[in-house]
Formats: structure tokens, C-alpha cells, sequence
């Protein structure tokens, strides 16, 4: 009866010494909690020294810890290695308390072992996908900064394009306005040439007036100054001809610029369809963001719909289209364009809000 107790009581006591290590394992990191499950193993073996080999979570040379004194031979040991590729040995050399370590034991031992093994890949694993992330948002870090240099080198080629047709083809439309005006006014009512003319300064002004506008859309000046949000509603006050109906979030005013350049752009090939195209009386303009860090973009008119522009094969408008998709994929956002349910069509844009760093 009482080698039956004694046997429970280790039994219990082997099953104490498992959870134990468990919970040791479980509550800290592998490489802290590594010494102390060494330490038990060696007292619970009655060993003189416990040996841990291990590889590197840091992918350096394997990490060795030992625990106690050997006053024993190497072959007078017990060796454990791991069969889940985590490349684990623990060895317990020599016997403190001159016991042999019997089969309940030794089952224990191959337990705690495997336990070892066990944290040890899974710490290895977290390690390495921690890495994978790190990895990842770097390279997203390094995208960002990409896309932001590639859209400033964009608009700074905008900029460069509307200064020289400002200095240039908008300052000689101008004066040959002026001449023209000048000259019809100097020939009189009365002669021959009067009404052609007339006919030339008009044209004159109205080339002055393009240029103003193509100017005005390569690089608005709100844009710089007042963020995306700013600009459109400029953009949407100076239509004529239809309902407009703006929610522009002022928000978006904060945006990283590059996304700002790009939402600027969308919108403003967007409008350009509606007002070339559709031949709508409305139009509605939302921009706005979410609660998870995504920009939008919504233009929705009441016109023909997308399907009639396509029956027309207008080319302009499909290189707009494929324009929009390209410069949201700088972002990774995208974009869906289709017809209402009541007629017209929507154009809806979203991309996720990402920091840019530029690099120095």
C-alpha cells in the first residue's frame, strides 16, 4: 500500500513538474524562461549538469546554455534532440544524487524536452514572421516614397509645362488679341475687312482663355495652397451649365500630398467626361474619408450613362478612363466606374491614406 502512494505521489509530483515548465513557458519568452526550465530539469533528474543547444533566433550561431557542473564523463549522460526541425539538444550529464533514472522519469524528461522544442519553434516562427512584417512595412515605407517622388517629378513637369505656356503661346495669344482689337478699331466700322477681323480678335480672345484654363488645370494653385479639397470646390464653382452639388470633406485638406494629386487629377478627369460628354443637368461631387483610413472619391452625373460614351467610341474619354485606374494603382487604390440605377453614371475612387517619407 504505501509503494502504491509513493507511486501516485510521483506521478503527481512528475505531472507537477510538466505544468510547471508549461506555465514557465508559456508566461515568458523562450530565450528568459530557457535557464530556469534548465535549472528544474538538472533537480528533478538529480543531474550535475543541464546542457540546452539551440539555434538562433537572430539566424547567428546556435545559443548554448548550461546549468550546474559536470562531475561526471560525457558518456554518462542523457541526451535529447528534436525531430520537428527545430534543432534542439538537451543533454543532462552525470547524476548528483547517484539514482538512476527510471522509464517514468526519463518519459517525463522526453516531455519537458519536447516542450523545450516547442517553444523554441514557436518563438522562432514569431520571430520570423515578425521580420516578414517588418520586411513588408519597409517595403511599403519605400513604396510610399516612390509613389511621392514620382508624382511630385509629375507635377513638377506640370508646373514647368504651364509656366512655359504662360510665358510663351499665352503671352503672343494675348498680344495678338490686343492687335486685332487695336486694328479693328483703327480701320473703322465702315471697311471691308471690319467683320473677318472681328471674327480673328474673337478667336484670339478665346485661344487667351483656353490657355488661361489649360494653365489653370496643370497646376491649380489652390492646390498648393489650400490642399485637394480647396481646389475642386474652385474648380466645381467655376462650372456653368448644370447643378452641382459638392461634399467635400475638408479633411481631405490634410491628406499626404501625394494622395491629394492623384484624388485631384481623378476628380478632375471625372468632371472633364461629364462636362464634355454626358450632357447632364446634375452633378454630384463627394470627397470624403472613412473610419478604417481609406480616401473617396464619388463624381455622379445624370447624364447619357457609360454605355452610350462606350456605343460612341470616344477615344478621349477611354484614355481618361485607363488614366484614372493607373494613377489610383500608384496608391494601391482602385477605381469603379458604371452606370446609376436611374440613369447617368458614377465614378467611385478609394485608396488607403498612407504616410509618405521621403528619404533624405
Amino acid at each position: 500500500m504505501r509503494a502504491l502512494y509513493r507511486a501516485a505521489e510521483a506521478r503527481a509530483a512528475r505531472l507537477r513538474f510538466i505544468i510547471e515548465v508549461r506555465n514557465l513557458l508559456d508566461a515568458q519568452t523562450f530565450e528568459t524562461a530557457a535557464p530556469e526550465v534548465l535549472s528544474r530539469l538538472a533537480d528533478f533528474a538529480g543531474a550535475s549538469q543541464a546542457r540546452l543547444v539551440f539555434p538562433s533566433l537572430q539566424g547567428e550561431a546556435p545559443v548554448q546554455l548550461t546549468v550546474g557542473q559536470s562531475r561526471s564523463p560525457e558518456n554518462d549522460s542523457i541526451r535529447f534532440a528534436s525531430d520537428d526541425g527545430s534543432d534542439l539538444l538537451l543533454t543532462l550529464i552525470g547524476s548528483s544524487s547517484g539514482r538512476a533514472v527510471d522509464a517514468d522519469d526519463r518519459q517525463t524528461l522526453e516531455v519537458v524536452a519536447g516542450q523545450l522544442a516547442d517553444a523554441c519553434h514557436l518563438e522562432r516562427q514569431a520571430a520570423e514572421k515578425q521580420a516578414l512584417l517588418s520586411d513588408l512595412q519597409r517595403q511599403r515605407s519605400e513604396l510610399a516614397a516612390l509613389v511621392a517622388q514620382l508624382i511630385q517629378a509629375q507635377e513638377q513637369e506640370r508646373q514647368r509645362v504651364a509656366h512655359d505656356l504662360h510665358d510663351g503661346s499665352a503671352q503672343l495669344a494675348a498680344g495678338l488679341s490686343y492687335r486685332l482689337q487695336d486694328l479693328a478699331a483703327r480701320i473703322g466700322e465702315v471697311h471691308a475687312l471690319k467683320p473677318e477681323i472681328d471674327q480673328l480678335a474673337a478667336l484670339a480672345r478665346q485661344s487667351v482663355a483656353d490657355l488661361r484654363a489649360a494653365i489653370a488645370d496643370l497646376r491649380p494653385p489652390e492646390l498648393d495652397d489650400l490642399g485637394v479639397a480647396a481646389a475642386l470646390r474652385t474648380r466645381l464653382d467655376a462650372i456653368d451649365g448644370m447643378a452641382v452639388i459638392a461634399d467635400l470633406d475638408a479633411r481631405a485638406d490634410r491628406w499626404p500630398a501625394s494622395t491629394g494629386i492623384i484624388f485631384y487629377r481623378v476628380a478632375q478627369e471625372a468632371i472633364g467626361n461629364v462636362i464634355k460628354h454626358a450632357e447632364a443637368s446634375r452633378l454630384i461631387v463627394r470627397l470624403f474619408q472613412d473610419g478604417e483610413g481609406q480616401a473617396h472619391l464619388e463624381v455622379i452625373d445624370n447624364g447619357k450613362g457609360i454605355g452610350e460614351l462606350r456605343k460612341t467610341n470616344i477615344r478621349g474619354a477611354r484614355l481618361g478612363i485607363v488614366g484614372m485606374r493607373e494613377r489610383l494603382a500608384l496608391l494601391g487604390g482602385r477605381i469603379e466606374i458604371g452606370t446609376g440605377s436611374s440613369g447617368g453614371t458614377y465614378v467611385r475612387a478609394v485608396a488607403p491614406l498612407q504616410q509618405e517619407t521621403l528619404p533624405g
